[in-house]
């Protein structure tokens, strides 16, 4: 099935080794998801992968991203061995980082990725990166995936024209500070949302592993620090 995300198109200058949103026969859900950080829509082959990008696209920490950067080609024992990451991230600090996604249950039943995994770790070494297996088990950890939901959906609040309005309130707040605090600044509690999605741009920041309710603590984010 395909979700309805698939109607999102990616921007016609971005490329992929492979586009998993149109392969035809896939019987996971497959479709396209429009990154707040990236500025264009990138595909998925699986609901685990659309949660990865999600998380991605919130992580203060990552400053860009994309998916199925490239295709691995290498010889071993006479035979042609492919690969392609699912994802390719640089973080803040500079490191680069292919990450696959994977659910542990087939992890556990093919725990070197059909006996490539040296080999694809040494592929991404040669890149200037690190290989890393991120399982489903740490992609819906929660509340930090709902909290990330929560987020992606504030975005949508975010109305250019009041931004440097909200960002002069929000600049005078004293940090530490609180959601409800922030929202009550801002003229009342039905601002929540309007803070929220300063989270998910980088311009205030919040730890997503606790419940985002008027105690979560607020910093400024990255991008105004």
């Amino acid at each position: 099935m395909t979700d309805k995300s698939a109607r999102l198109r990616s921007d016609a200058a971005v490329r992929f080794a492979r586009n998993p949103a149109e392969r035809p026969g896939r019987r996971s859900c497959t479709g396209w998801y429009q990154s707040i950080k990236t500025g264009h829509g990138l595909p998925y082959e699986s609901l685990l992968e659309r949660d990865a990008l999600l998380l991605l696209d919130v992580d203060p920490d990552v400053a860009h991203f994309t998916v199925q950067p490239e295709t691995f080609v290498w010889t071993e024992a006479g035979r042609q061995r492919r690969y392609t990451p699912d994802i390719r991230l640089e973080t803040e600090d500079g490191k680069v980082v292919y990450r696959q996604v994977k659910l542990a249950t087939r992890l556990a039943s093919d725990p070197t990725l059909g006996g490539r995994l040296s080999a694809i770790e040494t592929e991404c070494a040669a890149r200037g990166g690190r290989h890393e297996l991120w399982l489903d088990t740490d992609i819906r950890r929660q509340p930090r995936l709902s909290n990330a939901r929560r987020l992606r959906a504030a975005v949508a609040v975010l109305a250019h024209e009041n931004l440097h309005v909200i960002r002069t309130i929000i600049t005078h707040l004293p940090f530490p500070s609180s959601l409800g605090v922030a929202a009550e600044a801002l003229g009342g509690r039905a601002h929540v949302n309007i803070v929220l999605g300063l989270v998910a741009i980088g311009e205030l920041a919040a730890d997503l592993e606790r419940s985002l309710d008027d105690d979560a603590v607020l910093m400024p984010g990255r991008k105004v620090r």
